[in-house]
């Protein structure tokens, strides 16, 4: 175990933050129970959606006197009937309100307009907290139901590879990873609710296994945000935020079915009885096709998912949330003429949530529990032998426990807690003793400061692990609404990723390549660097433009040395921190809305290299783009139509070095071997609306039949329909 000096100091410096008295209005003095005489009570939310606004500023005008909304939305003002209130908060348009003897005797409803220069979208930040995307200088694209279910997207893959500065990698024979802005694979943090994915500690991220089964939202962070969610986020972060209970009793029911196999079904029901809300959603689905891999023939993937939620109103102000889920998945693909391949996956996962006021602010304590197992076999037919091939099962086990504080003061937005983890990884025969173990301690704290027209953020994460030592990553940004129509931002943050399991315990033996790989216990994380200066403008809620350069540099990439020969004659290679590589560019977006019809397009423009060889990163191509077309048309009950043009362009492909341990085309070339071809991809469905529960969808995916050379994710034309059905008690 690595010794980690720092940890008890920043703790005690955690608890310290917790329990002193902060700067600021005091939230505890605005009464909510009882409104003082000459004074006024009210709530601010926005216009639209009706959430909380926090932080607002409340003034009396003629005086001196004002108050901060607190984290509830609520604020109490001395002020008489006759006078005039001024609100404001950053991202929103002023109000005035003139006070009445109606709105002075009962609670005042605020209700603030949002610029069009910042979405009316939500997104999760450090401790689980939901903000608004006002509230942050980050670059965060939101994916809605809207969205998912304009393109069909039974996986997560399908629709985030959809976005420009996002690129859809293989990694063939059984999985597919997301690249955001030339970094994937474990460089990209996947969550479900915060949480991380199972099969992470495996290696067996596959973003393709998914589901977008009673997915409310998707949200994707681009560059380092290791303060808000620790290890691996050095490109960026991918959160799949599952919806909540609705209020009336709701059954929803989807079937589909499609070329290359493709069968779909998911049934849910969601209610709100009292003080408990529930949702429960189960989903099947199977192709002809494993993601990453375009063989044809005995290739095959099904998965059954199941999710649940529990949310309970334990009082007016203190909430708890029970979540359990699940997924069974088998992949089948061809290994040569004789032989498949069987991979089997079971997983499930949930936490336990309590939420309310404390200490002037808000206290989230959340525990969460994980396992997953993996299990590789082969046959000659359509069913895996039991014991052939290595049908030795690998486990993992995760469990993480958080404490989060939050608290609106003033000017201020505090957000800071301590999070423990422990992890194992059972894999007989590959690690040391058949099992590794790992226990981490992270501390993390960030404050967004309001002033006027500016936001200015700052916080930082101390993360101490007993299997590979200690990291603590810092990040500012600054956020400048300089006119209603105009918004720029910046932001420079530090991220990192941990060594895995297998890259400092693993050792893999394969005799008839002539090799094996053993693990490093010495391996630093690897960190990055990275910087972001955009702006959006929007000239009306019809129209806008947004524009981001970035660069992130990224140092101690973990990667294979050759080390000699071992005593039976075999090549033996070590995991070590030798790589450096970069990625910048820009990236622009654009929406229009004319005559009914949504537009929108983006493209960004990507420079990846590695920086030790000065060769490009594998497969990332320079140019992406998007344009998307939406139209309504009253047609029985609503026509909706979408049209997504998708364009990637030829990427180079890397050889590896001579004797490197890897097989596959190009594996014993050296620098550019080949050239991905550039795809074009046209998708488009419709949407009828044939009564008010009742749906019908017709589409394809791939119109133009595009297999570019050396593109395995690219999948053949395949048209589908889809029967959705959802009735509410309303």
């Amino acid at each position: 175990m690595r010794p980690t000096p720092g940890r008890h100091a920043l703790f005690a410096l955690l608890v310290g933050l917790l329990l002193s008295p902060l700067t600021g209005t005091p939230v505890a003095a605005q009464v909510r129970s009882e409104t003082p005489a000459g004074a006024v009570q009210g709530i601010v939310r926005s216009r639209g959606d009706g959430a909380i606004v926090v932080s607002a500023e409340v003034r009396r005008i003629g005086s001196t006197t004002r108050v901060r909304s607190d984290d509830q939305g609520r604020f109490t003002i001395a002020a008489r009937v006759g006078d005039t209130l001024h609100v404001r908060v950053l991202g929103f348009r002023e109000a005035r309100i003139v006070l009445t003897a109606a709105n002075s005797t009962s609670e005042l409803r605020v209700l603030l307009e949002p610029l069009a220069t910042v979405l009316p979208v939500f997104t999760t930040t450090m401790g689980q907290r939901v903000i608004r995307a006002s509230e942050s200088p980050r670059s965060v694209t939101v994916l809605d139901r809207k969205e998912i279910d304009a393109v069909a997207a039974v996986s997560a893959n399908q629709l985030l590879r959809l976005l420009p500065g996002m690129q859809e990698l293989p990694a063939p024979p059984s999985k597919t990873s997301i690249s955001i802005r030339g970094f994937d694979d474990s460089r990209v943090l996947v969550l479900v609710d915060g949480e991380p994915v199972a099969g992470s500690l495996i290696e067996s991220r596959d973003i393709g296994r998914l589901s977008t089964v009673a997915t409310e939202r998707i949200e994707v962070t681009k560059g380092p945000s290791s303060v808000e969610f620790g290890s691996d986020a050095l490109g960026g972060v991918i959160n799949i935020v599952q919806a909540a209970p609705t209020k009336p009793l709701t059954f929803d029911g989807l079937l589909r079915q499609g070329g290359l196999g493709r069968e779909e079904a998911t049934l849910g029901m969601s209610q709100t009885v009292g003080r408990v809300g529930y949702r429960v959603n189960g989903g099947w689905r199977q192709s002809d096709r494993v993601t990453g891999y375009s063989a044809t023939g005995s290739t095959f993937n099904r998965i059954f998912d199941l999710r649940s939620d529990l949310r309970v109103a334990l009082s007016e102000r203190w909430t708890a949330r029970l979540d359990v889920q699940g997924s069974q998945e088998r992949q089948r693909f061809p290994l040569d003429a004789n032989f498949n391949g069987f991979i089997d996956n079971r997983g499930a996962q949930g936490f336990a949530e309590v939420q309310g006021p404390a200490l002037g602010g808000r206290v989230r304590a959340r525990a969460f529990q994980q396992r997953f197992e993996y299990q590789y076999r082969q046959s000659r037919e359509m069913l895996p032998i039991r014991g052939s091939a290595d049908s030795l099962e690998q486990q993992e086990r995760q469990g993480r426990y958080l404490l989060a504080y939050s608290r609106a003061a003033g000017a201020h937005a505090i957000d800071a807690g301590v999070q423990h983890s422990r992890r194992t990884l059972i894999a007989p025969t590959k690690v040391t003793g058949d099992s590794a173990k790992e226990e981490i301690t992270e501390v993390f704290a960030r404050d967004s400061w309001t002033i006027g027209d500016l936001l200015l953020t700052a916080g930082a994460r101390h993360t101490s692990s007993t299997l590979w030592g200690s990291s603590t990553n810092p990040s500012v940004g600054l956020a400048w609404q300089t006119t209603p129509a105009l918004r720029l931002r910046g932001n420079v943050a530090r991220g990192f990723r941990a060594p895995g399991f297998k890259e400092i315990r693993y050792t893999f033996f394969n005799p008839a390549g002539g090799y094996e790989i053993i693990g490093n216990p010495s391996l630093r994380p690897e960190s990055s660097v990275s910087g972001s200066v955009g702006g959006t403008w929007a000239p009306s809620t019809a129209a806008s433009l947004d524009v981001e350069v970035y660069r992130n540099d990224v140092k101690d990439l973990v990667d294979w040395s050759f080390r000699g020969n071992n005593a039976a004659g075999f090549q033996q290679y070590a995991n070590v921190n030798v790589a450096r590589a970069r990625t910048q560019g820009i990236e622009t977006n654009a929406r229009v809305t004319v005559l009914g019809t949504e537009v929108t397009t983006g493209y960004d423009y990507l420079r990846a290299r590695n920086l030790l060889t000065g060769l490009p990163l594998s497969r990332r191509a320079t140019h992406t783009a998007r344009l998307r077309v939406s139209r309504g048309f009253d047609v029985l009950s609503g026509l909706l139509t979408d049209l997504s043009v998708r364009y990637t362009g030829g990427a180079p492909l890397i050889g590896i070095p001579s004797g490197a341990p890897i097989t596959g085309p190009f594996s014993t070339e050296q620098g550019v071997v080949g050239r991905q071809g550039a795809l074009l991809s046209v998708d488009t469905q419709l949407r009828l609306q044939l009564t008010g529960t009742t749906e019908l969808a017709f589409g394809g995916n791939n119109l133009l039949g595009q297999r570019p050379t050396l593109w395995t994710p690219a999948f053949d034309r395949q048209i589908f329909v889809g029967l959705h059905m959802r009735w509410s008690a309303q």
